[in-house]
């Protein structure tokens, strides 16, 4: 099978030539080039951005106050209330890259992607692996990787989509993609 990056479509050009008169002509040529792939744009992403920290605060909110309801219900002293406060912490710090994670690898998207619907693929234009995902995920951790999606990468894609080759792309894209990959698949 085909990488997406691999896939070549048909793209036509005006090229200009002299007659036996001298005269300038125009023609269309038509060659063959690498079809690049449509990655989503930075407002979008930074839009999934919000869409999904907004829907993971709403979750480490519950959690949160569940471990407060656990603090208040039992007489701890003031070391064990430390304890479960740096445990709540903890466990909100290292809930944002599971819950994109879980959210990637079981149905491809997040909330905000959800919204504008997009996906993320992989190199094949399939549904990423495990190990891909959580790499991807633990990526998002890396200071300022939120603006790494504004450098001059064509597609703008951040560390998280490079470092783990991967896309994030809009639903008409990858049937698009499919449908090149189908084709250039049986010439092979």
């Amino acid at each position: 099978m085909k990488k997406i990056t691999d896939l070549t479509e048909v793209r036509y050009k005006t090229v200009e030539s002299k007659d036996a008169e001298g005269k300038s002509q125009r023609s269309r040529k038509e060659y063959t080039s690498v079809r690049p792939v449509e990655s989503v744009l930075p407002g979008p992403r930074i839009g999934h951005f919000i869409i999904d920290l907004i829907a993971f605060q709403i979750i480490i909110y519950f959690i949160g106050y569940f471990f407060d309801l656990l603090l208040n219900l039992t007489n701890f002293n003031v070391a064990v209330s430390l304890t479960i406060g740096l445990i709540n912490f903890l466990v909100a710090l290292l809930l944002y890259p599971f819950l994109y994670a879980f959210c990637e690898y079981k149905w491809q998207r997040t909330p905000g992607k959800y919204l504008t619907r997009t996906l993320v693929i992989d190199e094949y234009g399939n549904k990423p692996e495990l190990r891909t995902i959580v790499l991807r995920s633990l990526i998002r951790i890396v200071p300022l990787e939120l603006f790494s999606c504004f450098g001059n990468d064509p597609g703008s894609r951040g560390w998280h989509d490079r470092w783990s080759g991967t896309w994030v792309v809009k639903e008409k894209e990858l049937t698009e993609l499919k449908r090149l990959q189908a084709a250039q698949n049986e010439l092979i």
